[in-house]
Parts: C-alpha cells; sequence; structure tokens
C-alpha cells in the first residue's frame, strides 16, 4: 500500500513521517512550499471560505503524490484535479478536525474513503480559551502593552465590570470536543457551565443545556466553539448580542463566519458588551484599519489558538493510529467510508 504524506510549514513532511514511522506505517513525504506562514493562512482561509476548489495543488507536488494509494494532508488541497491524477487512490487523511480542504463529494463519488484527526489540537485550544477569558476580563494584553509603552495604567474600557471567575457562568456554543475540554477547565474555577449545540444529545454531569436565546442572555462569557456551516454563519448577530449583558464578554477561538463583525463592532463600540477576544477574522491579517483593530474594548490575536508545538508533532501520529485501524478494517474516529 503507497503512503503519500504533503507537507507544509505547520507540519512539515519529517513530522509526518515521524508519526507514521510510530505506528509501523512506510510513507514518502513531500513539502508544500507556500514560502511564507502568511501565505499558508491565507491560501487556508480561502479553503475554508470557499472549499477545496479554491486554490489548486501545485504540479511538481501533484507529479510526486501520483501514484498514491493512500494520502495524507493537513492544509494542501485535495480537489478534483487531485483525485484524478491520482488513479490508485483509496483514502484519504487530514491532519486535522475538519475536512474543508478536501472535495468529499467529488471523493465519495470515486469510492474514496476518507478520515480525519478529531481533537487534534482540542488542548491547545481549549488551553487558549480560558487564557482568553482571564486575558480580556483582566485586561492582561492592555496592561502588558501599557508597560511596554511607558504607561502605568490602571483604567481599562471595563473598569468596574472585572469579575472572578468562580460563580460567573460560561455559555459555549458548540460541545465537542473543544467546547468538552474547555468545560472540564472551566469547571476547576467554579465556574457554572451552559451550552448550546443542538446535535448533542448527552451532556456530563455540571453542564447544562440551553436554547440559544437564553445562553446569550445569562452568560457572563459566551464562547465559540462550533463548525462553521451555512446555517450557523453569523450566528453571533445583531440580535444576539443586543441580548448579552452590558457586563459579558465574547471569545472566538473557533471560526470567524460565526460572528457578524459589524455587528460586534457597533456592539462594543456602543458598550453593550463589556468587552471580545478574538483569534480569528473573516480577512486575514485584518490590518491597523480594520474597524475592530481600533476598538479599545477588544483584544485580537493572530489565529494562534490551536498552534501548540505539541498538536502538531503529534497529529500525524494521532492519524497513523487511526490508519492503522482502517488498514484492519476496525471502526476509527472521523471515517467517511467510500
Amino acid at each position: 500500500m503507497k503512503i503519500c504524506g504533503v507537507g507544509d510549514l505547520f507540519i512539515p513532511a519529517e513530522y509526518i513521517r515521524k508519526g507514521f514511522d510510530k505506528n509501523g506505517l512506510a510513507i514518502d513525504v513531500f513539502d508544500w512550499d507556500t514560502g511564507t506562514f502568511e501565505k499558508l493562512q491565507e491560501i487556508n482561509l480561502q479553503i475554508e471560505q470557499n472549499g477545496s476548489e479554491a486554490y489548486e495543488m501545485p504540479e511538481p507536488l501533484l507529479q510526486k503524490i501520483e501514484e498514491a494509494e493512500i494520502l495524507i494532508t493537513q492544509f494542501c488541497p485535495i480537489g478534483k484535479k487531485v483525485i484524478d491524477r491520482c488513479k490508485k487512490l483509496k483514502a484519504i487523511g487530514v491532519l486535522r478536525g475538519g475536512y474543508e480542504n478536501v472535495n468529499l463529494e467529488y471523493a465519495r463519488q470515486k469510492n474514496i474513503s476518507i478520515f480525519n484527526t478529531p481533537g487534534r489540537n482540542a488542548d491547545a485550544v481549549a488551553d487558549f480559551t480560558v487564557g482568553a477569558i482571564i486575558c480580556e476580563a483582566r485586561n492582561i494584553a492592555r496592561g502588558h502593552y501599557g508597560i511596554k509603552n511607558g504607561e502605568w495604567i490602571r483604567e481599562y474600557p471595563n473598569s468596574g465590570m472585572i469579575p472572578d471567575l468562580p460563580g460567573r457562568t460560561v455559555g459555549l456554543i458548540g460541545f465537542g470536543e473543544i467546547g468538552r475540554k474547555v468545560a472540564k477547565r472551566l469547571h476547576g474555577f467554579d465556574m457554572d457551565i451552559i451550552v448550546y449545540d443542538p446535535f448533542c444529545k448527552t451532556f456530563p454531569e455540571g453542564v447544562r443545556s440551553v436554547p440559544l436565546q437564553e445562553l446569550f442572555s445569562t452568560s457572563d462569557f459566551v464562547s465559540l466553539h462550533a463548525r462553521l456551516t451555512p446555517q450557523n454563519r453569523h450566528l453571533v448577530n445583531t440580535d444576539m448580542l443586543a441580548r448579552m449583558k452590558p457586563t459579558a464578554y465574547l471569545i472566538n477561538t473557533s471560526r470567524a463566519g460565526l460572528v457578524d463583525e459589524a455587528a460586534l463592532h457597533d456592539a462594543l463600540k456602543q458598550k453593550q458588551i463589556a468587552g471580545a477576544f478574538l483569534d480569528v477574522f473573516e480577512d486575514e491579517p485584518p490590518g491597523k484599519d480594520h474597524p475592530l483593530v481600533r476598538l479599545e474594548n477588544v483584544t485580537l490575536t493572530p489565529h494562534m489558538a490551536g498552534g501548540s508545538n505539541d498538536a502538531f508533532l503529534n497529529s500525524p501520529v494521532r492519524l497513523a493510529a487511526e490508519l492503522v485501524k482502517f488498514l484492519r478494517n476496525e471502526p476509527c474516529r472521523g471515517l467517511i467510508p467510500a
């Protein structure tokens, strides 16, 4: 079985090879050279917003993988051209929790199985989310920025609305692997956890499922952990923001499209809510003149929540373990069968 892996700047080919070696799988690996991290993120954003056909794999790389029976990728797009070229292809493995860069419909027409790596960076994003909640509510980034600029700031946009976490309510939108890990961590801060997830039927002790409107109106922190779909695009809109407490905070370490950025800008500018923390944007990088960047009551980071070294190093190991199960015809996680 010929396995080929396509690495990138975040998960280089050598990481993929080492991960598969640990599971006893031989793999030919190649790097997809996008030049810079910024260019790779730009391409990835195109694919996330417009699908797998938004960007084509370069011809020299395509020549290297055309004999693959199993193809492993993280960000490199697997569209119709790749699938048609790889005539022996039986399965595609994705080193991430989604399938945005794979043309699922066409792959299934060609009887190609697809599987991914659920929760591959769930710990990284969950850790970051907890940090984001504390950072925004306690003005950590703003305080740091002030000292670096020779200022000793004691008054902030949310002065008078700076909470302790115990007894506060956090509303999690989406309760997959990341949402569950966030909940587990925030239980340690003695927070009340409420959740909106129409696809989740069972919840652990100490977590309560509520309607979306109730979540927005009762939460002290609203944290987004849902996958972006056509149905939930701009789920955080003018109406939902108006339901939030004036002392509440919005945290987005998920998908930018879940938030109507114009509506959020207006809510923050008018101080309808206390603040927001955003790790993702509709256009990346947003640029210094982006309306949200110019506000004082928001903390911004460059799409880095899932980017721990451990997440990138461990993804190939996790995916290879699932591939071993697939080759043995055993149940594996994240599988879309042919």
